[in-house]
């Protein structure tokens, strides 16, 4: 049943004993109950209760500790016993539903239960009622980076956007200067040495040069994948430095928060002063707490550290890169973002900085539970570490702001090293746990006492109102070195001949380890480096003004023959729940399938056993309810009685559960999956309910027509196919593994002048690597599908391949571009010579908006403007569109608005696809161009959930591809805890097991 090889490395799965108890149990107990047959009662809740309650044999066997993830890599001696269990289980279920309905079949039994939207359009109701009505005024506005108005009246600026830029010169002369330098160090640091053992350091060197696994291409590859991550950490201090030679020093209003901004700059630059201390050895930055140890150095060092900040820059948004091979430079650009110290819903809404500081109290129960958690303990403990170290270099002070007294100038003189490590550090150091504890409270409590709260308010005061300046900020670049330290050389020589290598064995353990031995430093000459690299950082002020180019449009639902089988889950026996119930759902038709509240105190062994059988049973129960239908529209609303930030697992895990069964079902089809906390709904429920709804009926087909517009759509076909994958085996530390390739194809079709927008299909299946990423059988066929309908231009996405690599060490044939590679496209081709694939990467990077924004879509198509975005000399990257909406969004991010970037990819395709016709679609200025975008932003705003206010939506690859992907939502842990297990990847290989059975 898979398409994977038995034979490989990846740890095996067995889920024989596990399977055979669900059966054992559905064999004992009917799951269906039928009420006045308008519900049908599906009671898996009982079955996984039961089974979880026994003893299970893990199905990851000895290989529990190696695996990071473990789903679908059967074992060759079980494949058998599963292909055969699942079949068995099926079997019983289809027995049980047709002894409970008697002399009617299923498929008739299930055919009277489905209702149509016809029926179901009303005022907007849990019962699954809604009013599908038209939005009418639907606006798209065209933006300009040029500011072209003649006119005496300025042109109106709408959004500006901060890019930065960095760029890495002399990457081909790497290698060459990394030999000059080795050969210079053993010149000036073995002057002990005599010829002959001169000569063998000589020999050493040339063998690990000629070997292309030895240290020599290690510390290369450390270079090339670790870089860029130290780059974007410096990054961060120099955008605070061109804010602040932004910031207007005229009067005393910004006085204080000047000083502040000047400070955190200072502290900033402290740690990396700090940390790279070469006359500190490692051990003394090693520091413990709860029996955990880490190293202050190899942390700092890392990239991401200071993103717990309560004000940081934070680098959002891959707009793409340009590499110039004879030059060897290297460009990558990105969007730019002020955190700005806001809420975290996970804990009450505290912001930042409170949340922090909450997690650092020792007394604190979020603190309490996450010590005394086995499976989080270390993660947690190394951000206590983390937050201690990092608050208090940015944070200690001996200055109350609040205080007459107050000297503001004095900030700048306090020294927060001899601070650190006079008071801190010595604590961490030694192996006193209570003293320790009492350091932490006394951090809690100082910080408090301080008052720091009031300087971080000053500076987001500040720091907000610069963003809104609607004048220019001159594009400011920041010069640099970046070093290899000598630190990274082995110094004895007797360990160089004994290992055959010239550099420290921890070349050859964790790259993160190493990156202590990169350095950043201003462009000047380094003696304690053994080669450096020229680069540079540059940060650029983008504005975005309005033109009168303006469309207005109208979205109507196109319900016709779509009928609704309603799905609902729900913790019935509870009283709340059971209250609603009774009011709402007493006259609808449906299918309930009820869950349990005690659930959520289940450890991670009963937790999986449990989440493991409720979710085979429900996919299997759907499987032979909906068989032989033809195609309905399966909405599944869940009932909530906590919210998202509440510490809930059950209902964690059906909204998993049910975004994965949207999924699945949507390949023959069609589904949705949306919940509401019904806590509330007596005060609320007149706003949310209306929302719900809306977010739940968002997958129906739109029709959208034109108003006000010249424009007549010629092209009458395009399908637009989504890809992204999860990974759902893997060894921890290995490259090797398989994935769950997941996706969606929608249609865009001309049809009386208007354009309809729909659904066609989802799909899923599971690959190894290589599969995956040159002949994903998958797509080939629904492209094959595709192709039959008549349809024969193909929008081909996938999120922008983020590279986080200096393409050192890249091969010709690893064209890093993954669901893009000339393979994979090459097979969507096949034989299809009159097909036109436009391959399309997005990303997300966030635009400040001056004013507020009150077209409810934007967009900038000039291809020509759009490379003051990112400009590839080789043009191999291009962007082609920008697409914005005008929501206000809450929160810490109201200041920005999202911006989804469209770019595609030239001179990589030849002899598979023509350049030719990627200029034409996606490009040049023309109608089919003018189509594929129009269509484009269609797409974005059928997706739009909410019920009022009707927005373009900004990320409507949002259900595949992110935090909230079903991909993501997917994954849960194993029996030990520690090992992920990926539902959509388990479900798609029963999908083909129980395919091939029937």
């Amino acid at each position: 049943m898979n398409n994977i090889s038995g034979d490989n490395a990846l740890v095996y799965v067995d889920y024989t004993d596990l399977l055979a108890k669900i059966l054992h149990a559905l064999q004992n107990q009917q799951i269906f109950e039928l009420s006045q047959r308008l519900h049908l009662q599906v009671n898996i809740d009982k079955i996984a209760t039961h089974v979880a309650a026994s003893q299970v044999q893990n199905p990851l066997g000895a290989g529990s500790r190696s695996a990071r993830s473990a789903t679908v890599n059967i074992s060759p001696g079980s494949d058998a016993r599963f292909q055969q269990l699942i079949g068995q289980i099926s079997y019983c279920i289809r027995q049980q539903l047709s002894s409970l309905l008697g002399n009617t079949e299923i498929e008739e039994f299930v055919a009277g239960m489905v209702t149509s939207l016809q029926a179901l359009t009303g005022k907007p109701s849990l019962n699954f009622n809604y009013n599908f009505s038209s939005h009418q005024g639907l606006q798209k506005q065209r933006l300009t980076l040029n500011n072209t108005n003649k006119e005496k009246t300025q042109a109106e600026l709408l959004l500006k956007f901060h890019k930065l830029t960095i760029t890495v010169q002399n990457t081909r002369e790497f290698n060459r200067h990394l030999q000059q330098g080795i050969n210079h160090y053993i010149d000036l640091h073995q002057i002990g040495a005599t010829t002959a053992q001169r000569e063998d350091l000589e020999y050493i060197l040339e063998d690990l040069e000629k070997d292309p696994n030895s240290d020599f291409y290690r510390l290369q590859k450390i270079v090339d994948t670790e870089t860029l991550g130290k780059l974007k950490k410096q990054a961060q201090v120099n955008y605070l430095e061109f804010l602040l030679e932004n910031v207007s020093t005229s009067g005393s209003q910004n006085e204080k928060a000047i000083i502040y901004l000047k400070d955190l700059i200072r502290r900033l630059k402290l740690i990396e002063t700090y940390i790279g201390n070469s006359a500190k050895p490692d051990g003394y930055y090693l520091v413990s707490y709860g029996g955990v140890s880490i190293n202050y150095r190899d942390m700092f060092s890392r990239a991401e550290v200071y993103e717990i900040l309560p004000i940081i820059p934070i680098i959002e948004g891959y707009l793409g890169e340009n590499k110039d091979e004879e030059k060897g430079e290297i460009e990558f650009v990105f969007g730019i973002k002020l955190k700005f110290d806001g809420k975290v819903l996970s804990l009450g809404g505290k912001n930042v900085f409170d949340y922090h500081l909450n997690l650092l109290n020792p007394d604190s129960a979020e603190h309490k539970a996450a010590l005394s958690n086995e499976a989080t303990k270390e993660t947690f403990v190394r951000k206590v570490l983390k937050i201690a170290f990092l608050y208090y270099f940015v944070f200690a002070s001996r200055q109350d702001p609040t205080k007459k007294e107050y000297n503001l100038h004095q900030e700048l003189e306090y020294d927060p090293i001899a601070a650190f490590d006079k008071h801190v550090l010595t604590k961490l150091q030694a192996s006193d746990e209570p003293a320790k504890q009492k350091l932490f409270r006394d951090i809690y409590k100082y910080f408090q006492d301080l008052k720091v709260q009031v300087k971080i308010n000053s500076l987001k005061v500040l720091l907000r109102n610069l963003l809104k300046y609607k004048s220019y900020f001159s594009t400011r670049e920041f010069p640099l070195h970046i070093s290899i330290k000598h630190g990274i050389v082995e110094e004895n020589i007797e360990s160089c001949f004994k290992n055959n290598t010239l550099f420290k064995p921890v070349l050859r353990t964790n790259p993160k380890e190493n990156l202590k031995y990169i350095a950043l430093g201003q462009a000047q000459s380094n003696t304690n480096a053994l080669c450096t690299l020229p680069g540079k950082i540059t940060f650029s002020d983008i504005h975005f003004f309005a033109t009168d180019d303006k469309q207005t449009f109208t979205m109507d639902y196109d319900l016709r023959g779509i009928n609704a089988l309603p799905i609902l889950m729900a913790p019935i026996n509870n009283s709340i729940c059971k209250r609603v119930y009774e009011q709402e759902f007493q006259s609808r038709k449906l299918i309930v399938f009820p869950y349990g509240e005690e659930t959520n105190q289940y450890d991670s062994i009963r937790g999986f056993i449990h989440q493991f059988t409720y979710s085979l049973l429900a996919y299997i129960c759907l499987h032979v309810l909906l068989k032989h239908q033809k195609m309905s529209f399966v909405p599944i609303l869940r009932l909530h009685l906590h919210n998202k930030q509440d510490e809930a697992p059950t209902e964690k895990f059906l909204v998993s559960l049910s975004n994965v069964l949207s999924h699945l079902l949507n390949e023959t089809h069609r589904s949705n999956s949306q919940g509401v906390d019904i806590r509330d709904l007596q005060s609320k429920g007149q706003y949310k309910i209306p929302n719900v709804m809306s977010s739940l009926y968002s997958v129906l087909p739109k029709k959208f027509t034109f108003t006000n517009t010249n424009y007549t759509p010629q092209l009458d076909k395009l399908a637009i196919i989504v890809v992204s994958s999860r990974e759902s085996d893997r060894k921890w530390g290995a490259k090797d593994k398989i994935s769950n390739l997941m996706g969606e194809i929608i249609g865009l079709r001309l049809m009386n002048n208007s354009v309809r927008v729909q659904l066609l299909t989802t799909f899923s299946d599971n690959y190894d690597d290589q599969q995956l990423f040159t002949h994903p059988a998958v797509i080939v066929e629904n492209v094959a599908k595709l192709y039959k309908m008549g349809f024969r231009h193909f929008a081909y996405i996938a999120k922008a391949p983020y590279t986080s690599t200096l393409h050192m060490t890249q091969t010709e044939e690893d064209d890093g571009l993954f669901f893009m590679s000339r393979e994979v496209i090459e097979a969507l081709k096949a034989q299809h010579d009159d097909i036109k694939i436009y391959p399309m990467f997005f990303d997300k990077y966030y635009a400040i908006k001056p004013d507020k924004v009150k077209s409810s879509s934007l967009y900038i198509q000039d291809t020509v403007e759009l490379t003051n975005l990112v400009e590839d000399s080789s043009k191999q990257s291009v962007v082609f569109f920008n697409l914005f909406n005008g929501i206000d969004v809450a929160g810490a991010e109201k200041y920005y608005n999202g911006v989804i970037s469209y770019a595609t990819l030239l001179n990589i395709y030849k002899g598979i696809l023509d350049d030719e016709d990627i200029r034409t679609g996606l490009m040049y200025e023309g109608s089919l161009k003018n189509d594929i975008l129009q269509y484009l932003t269609l797409f974005h705003f059928s997706r739009y959930q909410k019920a009022k206010e009707i927005h373009l939506k900004l990320d409507p690859y949002d259900k595949l591809i992110g935090d909230n992907s079903v991909g993501k939502l997917a994954t849960f842990a194993h029996m030990q805890g520690k090992t992920e297990f990926n539902s959509l990847a388990f479900l798609t290989l029963v999908k083909k097991v129980l395919n091939v059975k029937e």
